[in-house]
């Protein structure tokens, strides 16, 4: 292990095993020098049907929830603003009519997603850098492509994140890796998180192939 690079990341990956020969992978990412944690549930099946995932995580007890008004982030406030939560797989704006929510309940913070589909990505981006806390903040779901179509949302899926003047590319495959672009970036990986650099080209920070 390059002891450099496991003081600056922490991945983490769990399964469990369900009824229907239904998998549920847990991705934990912490990436110290970006300031950002990354979670997020990789429901596999084997059959297309209705996915219906709520997820929480919980919260400290001087901690809660702050959603914002128009967009569907939110705040973890202490005596001050902490985090920033960015629930990926969900449409930046809440007049988007697509089902889905993030919201504190009594368990703590509650995200709630559904599809259609063999399989679904739940991930959540939570921005722990205090700089970028009052700094715009966006995210993109991205078209990726392979074979010359595009792939469903049950097959890979691709994030952009922005956050000032810093940008992360997250994707992953929810079939069997194969040779797929997004955003230009070509890549045959499982899971890539990646940092933008100035020149525009992408730095893996982890990937799994």
């Amino acid at each position: 292990v390059d002891q450099q690079r496991f003081i600056i990341f922490v991945d983490l990956e769990f399964e469990i095993l369900l009824a229907d020969g239904l998998r549920v992978q847990r991705h934990v990412v912490l990436a110290r020098e970006d300031g950002f944690l990354f979670l997020a549930d990789a429901v596999l099946g084997r059959q297309r049907t209705r996915l219906e995932y709520r997820g929480w995580l919980p919260l400290g007890r001087r901690v809660s929830f702050h959603p914002a008004e128009e967009s569907r982030e939110g705040f973890l406030v202490g005596k001050k603003r902490r985090a920033v939560v960015l629930p990926l797989a969900l449409p930046e704006w809440r007049c988007s009519a697509r089902p889905g929510t993030l919201a504190q309940t009594g368990r703590g913070l509650d995200l709630c997603q559904s599809a259609e589909g063999h399989s679904l990505f739940a991930p959540l981006f939570v921005d722990l850098q205090p700089r970028r806390i009052t700094r715009p903040l966006t995210w993109r779901q991205l078209t990726v492509a392979g074979h010359l179509a595009v792939q469903p949302a049950d097959a890979a899926v691709g994030y952009r994140v922005m956050g000032g003047k810093e940008q992360w590319l997250i994707y992953r495959s929810l079939t069997r890796p194969a040779n797929r672009s997004l955003l230009g970036h070509n890549l045959s990986s499982e899971t890539l998180v990646a940092r933008f650099g100035r020149d525009g080209e992408v730095r893996a920070l982890v990937e799994i192939r």
